[in-house]
């Protein structure tokens, strides 16, 4: 098989497979920190291969006046809640040249992380970024679907559809849901638009638990959610005299309170909790998560990608302490 080459530079499969072999730690993080949007706004956690499970903790504790012989309920629960990873794999035919000729209109190039590298490495490092665009894309939308295998939105639950199936009440464990009754839900029939998103955004944290308002927050929301809110915040206080930032990154009157726009989140759709309670799953530990580069079995100037990892989302604790969320209403 002829190498691959473009002006001075060859390619061959078996250079591309020493490559990943030989970076594979540095390779195997890409597609987390292609993540990087979410990645500073979120807890990560290694390790997780397949399931492990976490307790989320209730119960209600006081002090009280003096009585000798008094005794408590012992009224506390402890709710498993499952932090699932899922496998999965990609298999693709790459031609090195055509990623090549592409990679110097991509991020992956730019700064001085992998300006003077092998261009080799440049072209793993594509693919691997390749990888976590598309993990990124799905982080809140995705959903398992063991009978379809192309598709990265088919190959994990997202944020969102985990939130959907605990308000559903279609969760493994029954018992941990969410809603209106116990605080940790809020709806409207409205979409959020420029007219609105103040009253919304505000009214949203205001009517929530005071714990939860207590604790440093997030509140994540679609990029065009965002758009909305500045856009009505300046309508409205464009005039004030500290009013001098487009740019509004914390709630107003809430100091506590991130606003975090990302553009994969679905609109008319807000979380708010910690980041200490919202997660990103890998496990980039054991070996049967491999990314390696072969040679092509069907096209003799072409090698074969071959990648499997571990993947999925979580969220530790749903209880209105620590989470809530705002959506608008099916229908």
């Amino acid at each position: 098989m002829a190498d691959v080459k473009k002006g001075n530079i060859t390619f061959s499969p078996e250079e591309l497979s020493r490559t990943f072999q030989t970076y594979r730690k540095d390779l195997v993080i890409l597609p987390m920190l292609a993540m990087g949007a979410m990645l500073q706004h979120c807890s990560i956690r290694t390790g997780i291969r397949y399931r492990e499970t976490v307790g989320q903790m209730g119960g209600n504790f006081q002090l009280g006046n003096y009585k000798k012989d008094k005794m408590g309920t012992g009224d506390i629960s402890i709710k498993g809640r499952v932090f699932e990873t899922f496998f999965g794999n990609c298999i693709e035919p790459i031609d090195p040249n055509a990623i090549y000729q592409s990679i110097w209109g991509s991020n992956i190039t730019k700064g001085d992380g992998l300006k003077n590298v092998p261009i080799v490495l440049q072209v793993c490092s594509y693919i691997m970024k390749k990888l976590g665009e598309n993990l990124y894309r799905n982080a809140w939308k995705a959903k398992h679907d063991g009978t379809k295998f192309d598709n990265t939105a088919d190959f994990f639950n997202g944020l969102k559809t985990i939130i959907d199936m605990d308000v559903a009440g279609t969760n493994e464990d029954k018992e941990v849901k969410i809603s209106a009754d116990l605080g940790n839900l809020s709806t409207s029939a409205e979409s959020i638009s420029k007219e609105n998103a103040e009253d919304v955004l505000k009214d949203f944290f205001w009517s929530r638990c005071d714990i939860l308002r207590g604790l440093p927050l997030k509140m994540f929301m679609s990029d065009m959610t965002y758009h909305h809110y500045t856009e009505a915040y300046q309508l409205n206080h464009g005039a004030l005299p500290y009013n001098q930032s487009y740019d509004k990154r914390t709630l107003e009157g809430a100091s506590n309170v991130e606003l975090v726009p990302l553009s994969n989140v679905p609109d008319d759709f807000l979380l708010l909790t910690p980041k200490s309670n919202i997660y990103l799953l890998f496990n980039q530990k054991t070996d049967d998560e491999k990314f390696i580069c072969e040679k092509s079995l069907k096209n003799h100037y072409d090698v074969d990608f071959i990648a499997n990892m571990f993947f999925g989302t979580q969220f530790e604790s749903v209880s209105k302490e620590l989470f809530s969320v705002y959506m608008k209403q099916a229908g």
